[in-house]
């Protein structure tokens, strides 16, 4: 191989242009048919495909080779992801002409896929004797020792002693010893053939040998698409269709594991490429196996989960309000150097929000013209043990209504996104006496409400049998509600009327106003807002409720602050003042969206709607989602849906958290920070690994057993909580433990050097740096536990398709006796979405299979989201952590 080449970052000289060229086409027909093995193995494309079916796999298969190589060549051009590499970019055009030849192939000759699977290990076969006798002759400049090791020498003669035994065990039958001489005979020979030549030809040859072998069986039908062998020793046997894919993943393995020898001149520069190929193909297929079930799992329960699923416009818009959010941020982010290639740059992020916007634009346009977007298909429901189709569809609609929780959630995200970037408005403007005292008066008020709050919550609305209620209580929400309208658009009139010579310096002088109005205002209305149903009132002004109604006009004041700032800001040209108006524009929309939160609050609280302008904020969404939002309807025309088994999942992982991450938490700052390093914390590192390897049945045999006499006697709740936080601890414990002691010294030994206690120290310093491992260990605890069923089944039951769901909070009630508090709730039995599954299972026919695979894809997305929790919660104190 030439020295020009060697060198990844420069162009390739004439004479090595064929030779790499080609290892480069002989590595990407290893992808390929790897990729290829794995499609056939989980039957997209079965081995016996031929004709248009096998033409349409290919085709499609071109469209996603030559889009994503496409796509990086691209990106590449354009310097916006730089591929300097040329054996990347070698490895790209491969990629692309051996899908184009086999795609040629499959289209013009009456083959099936078996035999071009077959043709691949033959081509591949051919490649390395090739270049392993190109290199031994010396026409091309590498450097191979002299042996292709002894373990190369061990891996070829196990290989040699599978297939020399097979093919003797099938010619002469295992109950004669000549399999036991051919299967010698082979691992012998391809082990004296790896280990004596030079490395070049030690690497190649048992690779073709092995390779071609493979291909030729394959080519020739001696393992075909109908062949089958089933061994009398054995209960089951084996198909041409599970051989072929698995002779071809292990085929290409070896292939590109000498290709990729071949390519960097052997050595230890090719031992480390070859593994480096082989590691990843063995990533890829690990990434392609939880692919596959994830998209299979998708696939058979998809269209049962969406059955009847229907959203208004208006409510989708709302809800897209914070992924438009995110995709502003990352459009915002800067694009590199200013040079020609930074509009390719910026091209890219402003990808995300195009993409939104568009969304967005969808939906307006289903709001003014009225017509509904519809996507129509038939779904199977089981009935009498029969399957029968339904009809349904995915529809947006025009409706106007808002739910309380999905107008309530988005704005709180809202609200606590620009508050986190907000900085400070510290001595900025000039305040009046008057906007002191008014500073001063808040907290007081707010007091005095929650003092209310607390009165009227002990002694009811009616104490001693006084009107408090329907007059004091009345009372103080009206002046509460009215002051906090005042505090919300004292700014935008402070700004309005200001005698400033600029909108800017009008703004910067008001500041003052900004976070009184704002925070002020939020917190009298937040308080006059939970008053009211303990007060039992709900004031109104003609038939506006008028919580809600100054709710929505201090967030209208507060956007309209905000656009000011931002035109101020466009208008001026000084640093600092653009910065404080950005400021003040953060803060405007924390005001905005935190008083829209305000408005779905108190329908959440009433349960009187609120109408403005047309749309209606009420309890009753116009979301429809039967399959979550619904319990099971026996009689009904449709089935329902699995509401109750998703509630039961959601508290189950709560409180196994609940129980767990504290103890483990704890327990590790003890062994870690305390405790004297012996025997004892060596005992318990043992204990904690032992209990994490133990199967998940012992612990349901041990709440069965143990916890479920203690808990009442009857399967429960509680005791399925229990025993997954039991499952739960010893992972927290070991991954805090590792996570606390990967935290430096150095920084202990500098906070005791300012005089810091030790647990001061634990806690502002140690905890903090050590908690993204501690996130990491709650992530896959929880992945584990979410979906656990035999311990659930023994201590919570299975239920089949429940018709209530659980009541945790509204189960809450207090007793004269310790503990004081009691929870029927939690002594209960429940449904949850592993032992739905099972149920669906266990009860054969008279089960509904498709309900079961939606059940396993509702269980898989409600697992995904409990990671996405994780993990954002894991980047927040790593950000954190790194800004500090």
């Amino acid at each position: 191989m030439s020295d020009a080449y060697a060198t990844t970052d420069r162009l390739v000289s004439a004479d090595s242009n064929i030779y790499d060229r080609g290892l480069d086409t002989a590595i990407a027909l290893s992808v390929v048919g790897f990729t290829l093995g794995l499609v056939t193995l989980v039957n997209l494309v079965p081995p016996g495909a031929s004709g248009g079916t096998l033409t349409t796999a290919f085709g499609t298969l071109l469209a996603v080779v030559v889009g994503a190589v496409g796509m990086t060549g691209l990106a590449s051009y354009t310097n916006v992801v730089p591929v300097t590499s040329q054996r990347v970019r070698g490895i790209g055009l491969g990629l692309v002409v051996s899908t184009v030849a086999l795609t040629v192939l499959a289209a013009t000759l009456p083959v099936t896929m078996a035999t071009l699977l077959g043709t691949v290990l033959l081509v591949e076969a051919l490649a390395v004797t090739v270049a392993g006798v190109t290199s031994r002759l010396d026409l091309v400049d590498t450097e191979p020792n002299m042996s292709a090791g002894l373990l190369s020498g061990v891996a070829f003669g196990a290989i040699g002693l599978a297939m020399g035994g097979a093919a003797g065990g099938a010619l002469a039958g295992f109950g004669s010893l000549l399999w036991l001489v051919g299967a010698v005979a082979a691992g012998v020979g391809l082990f004296l053939l790896a280990i004596l030549p030079r490395e070049d030809l030690g690497s190649t040859l048992p690779t073709a040998i092995v390779v071609g072998a493979l291909g030729l069986t394959i080519v020739t039908g001696t393992i075909g698409v109908g062949w089958q062998w089933n061994p009398q020793t054995l209960s089951g046997g084996f198909t041409g269709g599970a051989v072929i894919p698995v002779f071809l993943l292990v085929g290409t393995l070896l292939s590109a594991w000498s290709a990729a020898k071949c390519r960097v001149g052997f050595g230890a520069r090719g031992r480390e490429y070859g593994a480096f190929l082989v590691i990843n193909l063995n990533a890829f297929l690990m990434v392609a196996v939880m692919a596959t079930i994830v998209v299979f799992v998708t696939i058979k329960g998809v269209g049962y989960a969406f059955h009847g699923l229907s959203v208004g416009a208006l409510t989708a818009l709302v809800l897209l309000t914070p992924a438009l959010l995110a995709a502003v941020q990352f459009a915002r982010t800067p694009a590199g150097a200013n040079d020609w290639n930074a509009g390719a740059r910026q091209l890219f992020r402003v990808l995300p929000l195009a993409a939104v916007g568009a969304l967005a634009a969808t939906f307006v346009s289903v709001l003014v013209t009225g017509s509904p977007l519809r996507y129509p298909y038939t779904y199977t429901v089981q009935v009498n043990r029969q399957g029968q189709a339904l009809d349904t569809a995915i529809a947006v609609t025009p409706d106007t209504t808002v739910g309380t929780l999905l107008l309530i959630a988005p704005a709180l995200l809202l609200a606590v996104t620009f508050f986190r970037s907000f900085g400070s408005l510290r001595k900025v403007g000039t305040e009046s006496e008057r906007t002191g005292s008014v500073r001063q008066a808040v907290p007081t008020a707010v007091l005095a409400l929650v003092v209310l709050i607390g009165l009227f919550l002990v002694l009811g609305p009616a104490p001693f049998g006084l009107p408090l209620g329907g007059t004091l209580g009345f009372a103080a929400v009206v002046a509460g509600t009215v002051a906090a309208g005042g505090l919300a658009v004292s700014p935008l009139v402070g700004v309005l009327t200001s005698d400033g010579p600029t909108l800017a310096d009008s703004a910067q002088r008001e500041a003052p106003l900004f976070t009184l109005g704002v925070f002020g205002g939020l917190g009298l209305l937040l308080t006059a807002l939970v008053l009211q149903p303990v007060a039992g009132v709900n004031p109104q002004v003609g038939p506006v409720d008028l919580v809600p109604a100054v709710a929505f006009a201090a967030a209208l004041a507060s956007l309209a602050l905000a656009t000011l700032t931002t035109i101020a800001k466009r208008s001026s040209e000084a640093t600092i003042t653009r910065r404080l108006l950005t400021e003040e524009t953060r803060l405007g929309l924390v005001g905005a969206a935190g008083f829209t939160a305000l408005v779905g609050l108190h329908v959440a609280a009433t349960g009187v709607s609120f109408t403005v302008l047309g749309v209606s904020v009420s309890n009753a969404s116009s979301l429809s989602w039967p399959m979550v939002m619904q319990a099971y309807i026996p009689l009904g025309a449709e089935p329902g849906g699995i509401m109750p088994a998703i509630i039961g999942t959601v508290w189950l992982v709560i409180g196994a958290t609940l129980f767990a991450v504290p103890l483990g938490v704890g327990a590790a700052v003890f062994l870690t920070e305390y405790a004297e390093q012996g025997q004892f914390t060596a005992l318990v590192e043992i204990a904690t690994n032992a209990l994490w390897s133990t199967p998940s049945i012992v612990f349901g045999l041990f709440g069965a057993a143990f916890l479920i006499p203690r808990l009442g006697g009857d399967e429960s709740l509680l005791a399925g909580m229990l025993v997954l936080g039991f499952m739960l601890l010893p992972l927290v414990l070991i991954t805090s433990r590792e996570s606390i002691k990967a935290v430096p010294d150095e920084y202990r030994d500098a906070s005791a050097a300012l005089g810091v206690t030790r647990w001061e120290t634990i806690k502002s310093v140690v905890l903090p740096a050590a908690m993204p491992g501690v996130i990491t260990g709650v992530i896959l605890g929880v992945g584990r536990i979410a979906g656990e069923t035999a311990p659930l089944i023994l201590v919570l039951g299975s239920t089949l398709n429940a018709t209530a769901a659980v009541d945790v909070i509204g189960g809450f009630r207090f007793v004269s006796g310790p503990p004081f508090i009691a929870n029927d709730a939690l002594l209960t039995a429940s449904a949850s979405l592993p032992t739905q599954v099972w149920a669906v299972i266990a009860a054969g026919v008279s089960g509904s299979p498709q309900m079961g695979w939606a059940t396993a894809f509702i269980l898989l997305m409600v697992v995904l989201t409990f990671y996405a929790v994780g993990i954002t919660a894991r980047t927040y104190f790593r950000r954190k952590l790194n800004y500090e």
